[in-house]
């Protein structure tokens, strides 16, 4: 049952917003619809009597427009969402009915009505229109045919066809039988508008990282946006199907998404590649692969991606394919990719003109390029169709002479002079990207960080620690032996854990056992241990934590591995960290630590309505500081600071967990207890001032008694049913309180 409601908790939301989306374009079809009976009326029928259908159908304009503005209201949208639904089926029987009944030209708008409620809430809200629809149907049809109900004829038909058995029963039985089946397709709506907006905001997604890697070299900026755009042209030229076409269009928007995983040297190199520089480089058709894969994607636009690269001849990379067995989309790709290199030119070689360009695709064909494919772009070319290159600034000439060796037989792939750990930095950073970017609680960063390392690194023993103000680190987060010492404290400079903290450097421990003090931060006390950094910007946010019970278990590479990653796990908690930070100051007092008046109010209506569901008491204290000016007085305003911030810590403290404490106002604290009479309530007043009575306040040295206080308490139901009432009865008693006191 639980789960039952927290699944349509979740779809809630969703129910509202499509439902806001279609309210203009529901009312334009009402408006459509009375204009189309007024013409029929005019031209067929003059004696249409028209007030009646245009008096519901100008209703449900209006209906339309106030449901737009109440849909404001958040609290309002999932019972103003299904009511607009019930009226939706009233309005279009309604409309069937004034319209001719079985006769009306709009009987199919009920099979419209449940696809399109299907499309905004998915299968509840295909079966719950086809329900309404079919009741509706049966119900106005039988009233209008039985004669219980006046016949509105709208179509100059023979007369009584409505009460024509031999007419109605074929019509409402296919009408009958095509409402479950448009059930049946609205509940594949959902599905497909779903998979249509991932995969597309995911494409957009990664084309978004292309564009920032190919934003750092101007010659570059916009390069697969154009390489995109060439493809197509050479796919229509060679008569491919509209499908076909955009998934090259697509191919092209994303094929370089590997180069994101590139470091930045490589991708603004002004000079010649150097060998491990040009084998980075060659990585990226497999890198591109691999992020697509990863995501789900369709092979038949993997392959274009991953092979973009290869030689029609034999030669390219990766795989060294050749002629046929190269996919066509690839080899467009390849002609696309190399025209637009030509035209925008690099660091490393001018640019050309399109003529220029032309001439040397033309050279390549049959080695490089397939022939077919090149003269399909010389066509378009010579036709005027291709773009010219944009304008780009000049390329220093000291650079034009500069060239880039191409792909041999003799270099078949392999990942080259790109190391592992580097390509499973890559990976994992790119998973960490997808997977975590959109992800703002701080708990679930970090639970989803250490997950990924345990998936691609199989690191099942890893903690992350989080640096305090203070430069004292707190486990936050733990898979594996230390899951259950959460909140444990490493000090300033303490142990390997917080030497690594203060020096921002990654140690590696093969043997625990050699060092006592690498001992003290182990939680197996043997085997190998990994610390790391999660530095940005100079700034250590952290320690994350690996260890194994085996010695050696480590080595350099996973080391290195942590330094690549480090940064990036770094930044990521720093802005979970931020929304953190944002998240507390809406909701706590910045002073006191206590929850701010705004939460207070909003946390007991939500009790208050708890306590009427359940039929449980619920009693609010006030607590006044009656010497508060006194203290400012004398010892000065932030001596007061300190005694206010000292009594919220107190009552924090020593109360229960369901009871809510906040700082109602610049003196006056307040108290939510559910489930608490006002005599229980009493008591735990009482014991909380005996406590604050006992309590000091040390300021600059100095030592002075916490200030006295006075209280009122208010028991819901029996001094109030809402927060006016039940404060105002709370407040009353106060200064009666305060009176006595004085």
């Amino acid at each position: 049952m639980e789960s039952i409601k927290t699944l349509l908790a979740l779809e809630q939301p969703k129910l509202g917003e499509g439902v806001k989306a279609s309210i203009l374009p529901r009312g334009g079809a009402f408006l459509i619809g009375l204009v189309v009976i007024i013409l029929l009326a005019r031209f067929l029928n003059p004696s249409y009597p028209i007030a009646p259908v245009a008096g519901v159908l100008s209703a449900a304009v209006i209906l339309q427009v106030g449901a737009y503005l109440l849909l404001r209201q958040e609290r309002l949208l999932i019972p103003l969402s299904w009511s607009i639904l019930v009226t939706d089926v009233l309005v279009i029987a309604l409309v069937i009915y004034f319209t001719g009944g079985i006769e009306s030209i709009f009987l199919w708008t009920y099979l419209a009505l449940v696809i399109a409620w299907a499309y905004i809430a998915g299968l509840r809200g295909s079966i719950a229109t086809g329900a309404l629809s079919l009741v509706s149907l049966w119900l106005l049809v039988g009233l209008d045919s039985g004669g219980i109900l006046p016949h509105h004829q709208l179509l100059p038909l023979a007369t009584r066809l409505y009460r024509d058995p031999s007419v109605m029963g074929p019509i409402l039985a296919i009408d009958s039988l095509a409402i479950p089946l448009m059930i049946w397709l609205g509940a594949h709506l959902p599905s497909i508008r779903q998979r249509e907006n991932l995969e597309g905001g995911y494409l957009s997604g990664v084309q978004a990282f292309v564009d920032a890697v190919e934003a750092k070299d101007p010659h570059t900026r916009g390069h697969s946006e154009r390489v995109s755009r060439y493809a197509v042209l050479i796919a229509q030229e060679l008569g491919l199907e509209r499908k076909e076409v955009k998934l090259i269009r697509d191919a092209g928007l994303v094929h370089d998404v590997g180069k994101m995983f590139l470091p930045e040297e490589v991708l603004t190199q002004r000079g010649a590649l150097e060998p491990a520089q040009q084998a980075a480089m060659m990585s990226h058709p497999m890198l591109s692969y691999e992020v697509l894969k990863r995501s789900g994607h369709s092979p038949e636009l993997l392959h274009p991606v991953r092979h973009h690269h290869e030689w029609y001849g034999g030669g390219g990379y990766p795989d060294g394919l050749s002629g046929e067995s190269i996919p066509l989309a690839a080899r467009i790709l390849a002609v696309a990719d190399a025209f637009e290199a030509m035209t925008a030119g690099r660091y490393y070689k001018a640019r050309m003109s399109i003529e220029q360009a032309a001439e040397e695709i033309s050279k390549g064909k049959g080695t490089q390029f397939d022939p077919r494919v090149v003269d399909a772009f010389i066509r378009r070319m010579k036709r005027g169709e291709v773009p010219p290159p944009r304008p780009m600034e000049p390329i220093p000439t000291e650079m034009e002479a500069i060239k880039v060796p191409l792909a041999r037989h003799q270099l078949p792939w392999t990942l080259g002079m790109m190391t592992m750990s580097q390509y499973k930095a890559s990976t994992i950073l790119f998973r960490l990207g997808q997977e975590v970017r959109s992800v703002l609680d701080l708990g679930a960063v970090l639970t989803k960080v250490l997950s990924l390392l345990k998936e691609t690194q199989g690191y099942n023993n890893c903690a992350i620690f989080l640096k305090e103000e203070t430069g004292d680190l707190v486990m936050q987060a733990a898979i594996g032996y230390r899951i259950h010492q959460k909140g444990d404290r490493v000090a300033k400079g303490e142990g390997i854990i917080g030497w690594v903290s203060e020096y921002d450097v990654v140690r590696l421990i093969p043997d625990v056992t050699v060092d006592q003090s690498y001992l003290e931060s182990s939680s197996f006390k043997w085997g190998a241990m990994l610390a790391a950094p999660l530095s940005t910007e100079g700034k250590v946010v952290g320690v994350l934590v690996i260890e194994n019970e085996i010695v050696e278990a480590f080595t350099s590479d996973d080391a290195h591995l942590l330094e690549v990653i480090g940064p990036y796990i770094a930044a990521v908690i720093e802005v979970a960290l931020l929304h953190q930070q944002t998240k507390t100051a809406a909701l706590y007092d910045s002073l006191t630590g206590v929850h701010n008046h705004r939460y207070f109010y909003e946390r007991l209506e939500q009790e208050l309505m708890r306590s009427h569901r359940h039929g449980h008491p619920l009693t609010v204290a006030i607590i006044d500081v009656d010497d508060l000016k006194k203290v400012n007085d004398l010892k000065g305003h932030l001596a007061g600071d300190q005694a206010l911030r000292r009594m919220g810590h107190t009552l924090k403290e020593n109360v229960r967990a369901s009871d809510i404490v906040a700082r109602y106002g610049g003196d006056e604290f307040a108290i939510i207890m559910p489930e608490t009479e006002k005599e229980e309530a009493e008591k735990v007043i009482r014991r909380l001032m005996i406590l604050l009575d006992a309590t000091t306040v040390q300021y600059n040295a100095e030592t002075f008694a916490m200030p006295t206080r006075s209280y009122g308490l208010a028991t819901f139901p029996w001094d109030g049913d809402n927060p006016t009432e039940l404060f105002a009865v709370a407040d009353t008693l106060l200064y009666q309180a305060k009176a006595k006191r004085a």
